[in-house]
This record gives C-alpha cells, sequence and structure tokens, in this order.
C-alpha cells in the first residue's frame, strides 16, 4: 500500500504474516456448547482434524450486552453447521498470524511509526485484541499532541 517503503518499513511490516478467515454472522445457537451455563464470549472449539486456523463462535448477546430473543454469533473458520436459514451475512477477513517472530518485530514499531508522514495502528502491535489497536492508535496520536 506504501508508494515508497523505506527498507526498515518493508522488513518490519512484511515480518507480520496474515491469514484468510471465513467468517459468518448468524442467529443459529446450535454451534455453541450444548449446556446453555458454558456459553461465553468467546466459545473456542478445537476440531478433531487439525485446519491451521482459529475456530471460535463469539456469542454477541453475552459480548456486547445484547438483550433479544435471538442469539446472534459469528463463527470464524467453521461454516458448515451454521443453518443457512440464519445466515445474516459471510465475509472473508484476513488476520495476522502471531508467530515467535512477533514480540521481536512488534518492539521496532517506533521505528517505522511517525517516520515518512506515516503512522502503524493495528491490533498486530500488541496481542490482536481491538484494544491492541485502540492503544496504537491513541500512541499515534500523541505525536500530534492529542490525549484522551
Amino acid at each position: 500500500m506504501l508508494e515508497d517503503p523505506s527498507p526498515a518499513e518493508r522488513e518490519i511490516l512484511g515480518s507480520i504474516p496474515y491469514q484468510e478467515n471465513k467468517v459468518v454472522l448468524h442467529t443459529d445457537a446450535s454451534v455453541l456448547p450444548e449446556r446453555r451455563s458454558l456459553w461465553s464470549s468467546w466459545n473456542y472449539l478445537v476440531p478433531r482434524d487439525e485446519t491451521g486456523r482459529a475456530v471460535l463462535t463469539y456469542d454477541m448477546n453475552i459480548l456486547q450486552t445484547i438483550t433479544c430473543n435471538e442469539e446472534f454469533c459469528v463463527t470464524l473458520n467453521r461454516l458448515e453447521p451454521v443453518a443457512r436459514d440464519k445466515v445474516i451475512g459471510s465475509y472473508v477477513y484476513h488476520h495476522p498470524v502471531y508467530t515467535r517472530e512477533a514480540p521481536r518485530v512488534q518492539k521496532r514499531h517506533r521505528e517505522i511509526s511517525g517516520t515518512n508522514r506515516t503512522h502503524y495502528c493495528g491490533a498486530y502491535w500488541g496481542y490482536g485484541f481491538h484494544e491492541d489497536g485502540v492503544n496504537s492508535a491513541l500512541a499515534a496520536c500523541e505525536f500530534f499532541e492529542k490525549r484522551l
């Protein structure tokens, strides 16, 4: 995306691999654990066959405190068991993959962010959570002397 990346930008950003994740937004609660008392914001599944991808269902009602008669779910990389008539939308996202190299590369964030008129914000500068993306955005705001 950069027209003129520096060697450091090319090296550091190139060290953060991404993988495709197929996602479906739906109302099929049958993909959640059988016992409702086990439902959580993040419901991780360890598939019998290794897929190389995280397989989980976010229970959006719990995660975003949605109160309604339907259970809204977002399932990653396990589309088959979701009833087609309960699908609201299907999407493809590309998420960073955390490797053993990641902590070393993350430490070099300041080496490229704020130079060459570019600031880098994203969850990949932390543990991959949205909050990590916000933290890196707040760090970029500091450059402009803006704070919450």
